[in-house]
């Protein structure tokens, strides 16, 4: 019954390790090419595939459509925002949890503006601003979460 149980113990442990591997080797044939950094932390699986990392930042202004939660990502909080121009964008923001619990809030018919990488009918956010204070969601030079709230926006425009 002991060498049963060893041997069964052997063939999962080796079995894990070739799994591993077989996971590695797709990870790196699928982005070997292009290099996103972080901008593609926490999309949608869709939207993953098409974030090459050199997008240009944009800077768009409007209201507030709605906030809701991300599909397809665990926690994750998107706003539906419409800019002044009228244009209707997708803005992938970040985790709920970080959202939520901070002083600056967003809500239907507020006036905002966004700076992040544009992807099709999205916006990635780096930050989002609402009257004179800032949430800090992705470092700019590289995409990589930057969880801060809140500054005063005048400290950003200098």
């Amino acid at each position: 019954m002991r060498k049963l149980a060893i041997g069964i113990v052997l063939v999962v442990a080796i079995s894990m390790m070739f799994v591993q591997v077989s996971f590695a080797q797709k990870s790196q044939a699928a982005g070997s090419s292009v290099s996103r950094g972080a901008w593609s932390l926490g999309l949608p699986a869709p939207d993953k595939e098409s974030v090459s990392g050199n997008e240009a930042l944009v800077v768009e202004s409007g209201k507030v459509v709605k906030v809701e939660k991300m599909a397809g990502v665990k926690d994750g909080l998107q706003m539906k925002f419409k800019t002044d121009l009228g244009k209707s964008y997708t803005v992938y923001m970040g985790p709920k949890w970080f959202i939520e619990n901070q002083k600056l809030k967003f809500a239907a018919g507020d006036t905002v503006m966004v700076r992040g990488k544009k992807l099709g009918s999205s916006i990635i956010a780096a930050e989002i601003s609402k009257g004179d204070w800032t949430m800090k969601l992705r470092n700019e030079e590289d995409g990589r979460p930057s969880w801060e709230c809140c500054y005063p926006r005048a400290v950003k425009m200098q």
